[in-house]
């Protein structure tokens, strides 16, 4: 099984669940909505593998920060 995260510039889904940070949030307010969204998300992941989709720089920013915390790889589509 492999997770999903798609950023939307409103909101944002993992694996279905809409997460109510999406682009516009997480390059304004970058540290603060980030935490919030891998507090939300990294315990449900597991061993898995994450695939992150989206556009502009919160693709990456996220992205980032979910391999920091994971401490291995992403993918990004």
């Amino acid at each position: 099984m492999s997770h999903h995260i798609c950023i939307e510039d409103d909101y944002l889904t993992f694996d279905g669940e809409v997460i109510p940070f999406g682009k516009r949030a997480i390059e304004k307010e970058n540290t603060k909505v980030i935490n919030e969204i891998l507090d939300t998300i990294v315990h449900k992941i597991g061993k898995e593998e994450v695939s992150v989709c989206g556009t502009g720089d919160a693709k990456r920013m996220l992205g980032r920060k979910i391999e920091d915390r994971l401490k291995r790889e992403v993918s990004y589509e």
